[in-house]
């Protein structure tokens, strides 16, 4: 089942969707640190990242 990650950043629209939680987990990350300069706790990435449906 694929995931799928949207940044709660105000103004900020970057969605991503991935086949594994791993990869979506990565990609995440990736952003933050060169989108924001940040970082993403490991509690926030559990609460962002969505399991869904395959469309």
């Amino acid at each position: 089942m694929p995931y799928e990650f949207q940044c709660h950043r105000k103004g900020c629209s970057f969605r991503l969707r991935s086949d594994t939680g791993q990869e979506a987990a990565r990609l995440a990350r990736a952003h933050a640190r060169v989108a924001h300069r940040d970082r993403i706790a490991p509690a926030d990435l559990d609460r962002w990242l969505e399991q869904v449906e395959a469309a």
